[in-house]
């Protein structure tokens, strides 16, 4: 199927899955409403016509209830609730997923009932205590060393080049409470640590405090596109968003395939809640599973600018690069403990404020 699928021909096919993937939950009856927790903007606006779609080919109803604030609010909102917690599949990414699994409020999901999820890599998903599988990834998205071609003389090869005179100055980085701290995991990786062996990444970072390179430090994806277009900074380390506004303005590569190091990658997608209503959750699965199909996994993650994560599926043109091959993900690809990481921010971010700002200011 291509995305420019008439309407038709969209609704015959979706009727035509609902009715070949009957298993265990797939053959509930149908007709159900669920409450299904969402992003506000183009999600919402992306979601709304699938979620219409599917009503008509079959006959289970969506209601959308918008994040409030961060998707981690709604950890906080539905705490005091459980086990009587209303939504029924919510959307949200790595942090939040750990939360709720350590919270023990969601039910696992199989290729058994769930068919779509044969094609996406396992590295994606999130699993239990038990080892099941506990999350439908939908889109992937990271945060990568990349540079303005426009503003080197050669080529950028490792991060090792950091270090060189040429880059005095010349650096955008992140405060360590931003992207959960990856700028520290990815200088540790450089020189054999990682999350939880950070020390190699701390004396990176004073090196390339020391000798001048970094020359802005910034806490958002507005300060990092500002900075990066600006002219007097080459190189930077960010998230897929900020990267792809710098792109379309500035000739840029992404050092996406490091040999000596590693993009980082985080996922969203949907987690059934636990419930007292096994209708509810065989719809709530098979919701999931529609978004989770190639057809709509392309059409949820192509206007959002996001990496889909069905293999069959279709990149953005435009992110196509920044994305992996399944063969590829464990070579250039890591997907870190984020829920260890928000444990260690706030020490890491007193540490830049007494080892690092200093030695930035020295310049």
């Amino acid at each position: 199927m291509t995305v420019s699928m008439n309407r038709r021909s969209l609704l015959a096919a979706m009727s035509a899955a609902a009715a070949t993937s009957a298993g265990p939950v797939f053959g509930q009856a149908r007709g159900e409403q669920i409450l299904v927790v969402m992003w506000g903007a183009q999600w919402i606006e992306v979601c709304r016509p699938i979620g219409e779609e599917w009503l008509r080919a079959t006959g289970d109803r969506v209601q959308w209830e918008l994040h409030a604030g961060g998707a981690m609010g709604i950890v906080g909102r539905m705490r005091p609730q459980f086990p009587r917690i209303q939504q029924n599949l919510v959307a949200a990414w790595d942090p939040v997923f750990d939360a709720m699994i350590e919270a023990d409020w969601l039910e696992p999901v199989s290729e058994t009932e769930m068919s779509a999820l044969k094609e996406i890599p396992e590295i994606f998903f999130k699993k239990d205590k038990q080892g099941r599988k506990i999350t439908v990834p939908l889109s992937t998205a990271g945060a990568f060393w990349g540079y303005r071609t426009d503003l080197l003389d050669k080529p950028l090869e490792n991060i090792e080049q950091l270090l060189e005179p040429r880059f005095k100055g010349k650096l955008c980085v992140p405060v360590p409470v931003n992207l959960s701290g990856l700028l520290m995991v990815s200088l540790a990786i450089q020189r054999g640590g990682n999350e939880r062996n950070i020390e190699p990444g701390w004396q990176f970072l004073k090196e390339l405090a020391q000798r001048g390179n970094i020359g802005r430090v910034v806490a958002n994806n507005s300060e990092m596109i500002n900075a990066m277009s600006q002219g007097d900074l080459s190189v930077a380390f960010w998230n897929t968003g900020g990267w792809q506004a710098v792109s379309e303005r500035f000739p840029t590569r992404l050092l996406t395939r490091l040999n000596d190091n590693k993009g980082f990658l985080f996922n969203e997608g949907y987690v059934v809640m636990k419930g007292d209503n096994p209708a509810k959750i065989a719809a709530a699965k098979r919701f999931a599973n529609h978004f989770a199909t190639a057809e709509i996994n392309t059409r949820y993650n192509m206007p959002l600018g996001s990496g889909p994560t069905n293999v069959n599926a279709k990149p953005a043109d435009a992110i196509k690069d920044i994305f992996y091959k399944p063969d590829e993900l464990a070579k250039y690809a890591y997907i870190p403990d984020y829920s260890y990481m928000s444990t260690q921010v706030d020490a890491w971010t007193r540490r830049w404020e007494t080892e690092i700002t200093p030695l930035v200011r020295q310049g």
